[in-house]
């Protein structure tokens, strides 16, 4: 008889999830940075729309903003949703009308990527240090959920302001362009759904602080 007992296969466990430990803590500081990014890019972007404002180019010889371009005969700008809109006669103001229209888009943007990469960097953390089951953390979800369905609805609202300032701008007839109020209930519904996880989420961290056994205090024993 061996005097070697042979142990038990136990199941190899296979973690599906745990990767997200590793993730978490390579993006923590990523997105923390990137939170700091985007507010140092709006105040950039402020300072460009000054320089812009008191600019005193002719229209020929400005620097013409993105997704406008010159062939030498008329120029063309695209706003989006399929649509190019082409006119001969462009003026400096008209250049900076584009100009400020895609600031205001990129600036609208950035304040709702700020607010957005930073909870999920305190989420990554907080994850990241195996505190996943912390109740901050579907706090954080909440506000990222919130985040994504009022920072949609506001950017949806800016995108046709955009499209409508753009439009008006380069319309050979500027009266009979009117602006149409844009919702996005898609937006709201992702929203809405990223709300219930973190509910559910929250609902799981509480099970594990109720359920979770507590371990008793140790009492010394005297000797009789």
């Amino acid at each position: 008889m061996s005097i070697f007992s042979k142990k038990k296969d136990e199941p190899k466990k296979n973690y599906k999830y745990r990767k997200i430990v590793t993730a978490a803590k390579i993006s923590s500081p990523i997105l923390k940075g990137l939170y700091y990014a985007f507010f140092v890019g709006v105040f950039l972007l402020a300072i460009i729309a000054l320089i812009v404002l008191f600019v005193g180019t002719e229209a020929k010889d400005m620097m013409l903003p993105p997704y406008m371009t010159f062939d030498g005969n008329e120029y063309s700008i695209t706003i989006g949703n399929g649509i190019r809109v082409i006119d001969k006669s462009v003026g400096s103001w008209d250049i900076k009308t584009v100009a400020f229209a895609e600031l205001m888009m990129l600036a609208a943007i950035f304040c709702i990527l700020a607010p957005t990469t930073l909870f999920l960097s305190k989420l990554a953390k907080n994850i990241a240090k195996g505190d996943e089951y912390n109740l901050k953390n579907p706090r954080y979800v909440i506000y990222i959920g919130l985040s994504v369905m009022v920072g949609s609805t506001f950017i949806a609202v800016i995108r046709s302001f955009y499209n409508y300032l753009l439009v008006k701008t380069f319309a050979s007839d500027p009266d009979a362009i009117k602006y149409a109020f844009d919702f996005d209930l898609g937006a709201v519904a992702v929203g809405v759904l990223i709300i219930v996880l973190a509910y559910i989420y929250g609902s799981v961290c509480e099970r594990n602080f109720t359920e979770a056994p507590v371990a008793e205090a140790k009492k010394d024993i005297e000797p009789v």
